[in-house]
């Protein structure tokens, strides 16, 4: 049962995130998929392809008299008066082929072709649901060389409805973190393959995938780490691995050039908006970091979007850390260096609560470097059977919680933001 569970996980979670998003967008009045900050990452592309401006100046005069309302997060820089989008262009890249599917089938069915009209609005939706399935394909391929069938099943199960990942999968698809989580697999499974052999189509692809990340959240450059500390099992062996690394550099090479380019288009945008090749699109919002008084206690337990508190599942990857497989020993020290930087950026930043979410969605790109210690969580307890039922039944009970949860969020019962102890006791498991 375990074997054809997993060999049929990513269908029937397909099954199941088509159901949901049917149940999501059939009820009246809903909100467009297309929003928030789906919007501000979908919109380079209507305005690239249909109103061939790369400016997003012929968008704005068009839809708004000129101006984009706030929900946008597009402003104009102040020292040349050019829209400056808050968010980059990687997500859009990758809905790309979903846009022109879409825009193809807005042309057979005499739709406008606005950008806006339903099938733009499901096209860019399900891009996002599609790539988190594909996300789930790499890290289902990545795991079961390594853990029994059981053991991955588990943990996918934990990875998928254990945290927010599903939510992003299928409710707020259009945001840019089922696609990170997508880019992240891809970036775990290539630093794998890279350094079993360093080959320049592997380098190449490394390059690419990794700029593609940074394109779709400018901060997810910190997952860069996982490269030179895959395979570190000490701190005291770094200065081996910059020997290693030293040795690929013709490889390296090449990894970089592929990224550049696919960098290029970006820093090129910049340039020509603000003057500068690297810009902090936040200075338009007044948004900084306060590195001296990080919300570090509330960005991990808080009620108010806690990663732990709303994700409690996760805290079997922080128990795997401890007792790892052989092959999650290779992820454990890039995978803590990685967990202690984003908490201290997210904890530091003035938005630490990332705004209206289901649980923390600073964490949600991330979720990949967590399943190899979820699993040895779980291969740990089948070796010791009478550790095998607690963590099961606490598993199962953190997975169905966040389910609940997730419900409860759909349905506008829980706040989608500044959540009180109060508020959450008053409203724990209540449908109505």
């Amino acid at each position: 049962m375990a074997a054809r569970g997993v060999r049929h996980f990513i269908a029937a979670t397909a099954v199941v995130a088509v159901a949901a998003y049917v149940a999501i967008y059939s009820q009246p009045n809903f909100e467009q998929p297309i929003r928030s900050d789906g919007y501000s990452y979908y919109v380079y592309l209507p305005s690239v392809f249909l109103y061939h401006d790369v400016t997003l100046e012929a968008l704005a005069n068009d839809w708004y008299g000129g101006v984009y309302p706030d929900f946008t997060g597009i402003r104009r820089w102040p020292s040349t008066g050019r829209w400056m989008n808050l968010h980059p262009i990687g997500t859009a890249v990758l809905m790309a082929p979903f846009f022109l599917v879409s825009d193809a089938l807005t042309w057979w069915s005499n739709l406008p072709r606005d950008g806006f009209s339903l099938y733009y609005q499901h096209g860019a939706a399900l891009a996002g649901l599609v790539y988190f399935l594909l996300g789930l394909a790499i890290l289902r391929r990545m795991l079961t060389p390594h853990f029994s069938d059981g053991v991955v099943l588990a943990t996918l199960v934990c990875v998928t409805w254990g945290t927010n990942l599903f939510h992003y999968g299928v409710f707020d698809s259009a945001f840019s973190h089922a696609f990170a989580f997508f880019l992240v697999c891809a970036w775990l499974w290539l630093v794998e393959a890279w350094w079993r052999e360093p080959t320049a189509g592997r380098s190449a692809a490394l390059g690419a995938v990794a700029a593609l990340n940074v394109l779709t959240r400018h901060t997810n450059a910190i997952y860069l780490l996982v490269l030179p500390l895959y395979g570190v099992t000490r701190w005291s062996e770094l200065r081996q691995r910059i020997a290693m690394m030293w040795s690929r550099r013709a490889m390296l090479v090449v990894a970089a050039i592929a990224g550049m380019v696919v960098l290029a288009p970006q820093l090129a945008l910049y340039k020509w908006i603000s003057g500068r090749w690297l810009v902090n699109a936040y200075e338009t919002h007044n948004m900084g970091f306060s590195f001296d008084s990080p919300h570090i206690v509330a960005v991990l337990f808080s009620t108010q979007k806690g990663l732990f508190f709303w994700s409690p599942v996760l805290l079997l990857s922080v128990a795997g850390a401890v007792v790892p497989t052989a092959w999650a020993r290779n992820f454990r020290v890039s995978a803590i260096a990685v967990f202690a930087a984003q908490t201290y950026l997210i904890a530091s930043w003035a938005q630490w609560q990332f705004g209206a979410s289901f649980g923390h969605r600073g964490f949600t790109d991330g979720f990949a470097l967590a399943a190899p210690f979820i699993a040895s969580t779980f291969a740990w307890a089948t070796r010791r059977r009478t550790m095998l039922v607690p963590i099961a039944v606490a598993a199962t009970a953190a997975v169905l919680l966040s389910t609940a949860e997730m419900l409860q969020y759909w349905m506008r019962i829980l706040p989608m933001i500044d959540t009180t102890w109060t508020q959450y006791r008053a409203l724990f498991l209540r449908f109505k």
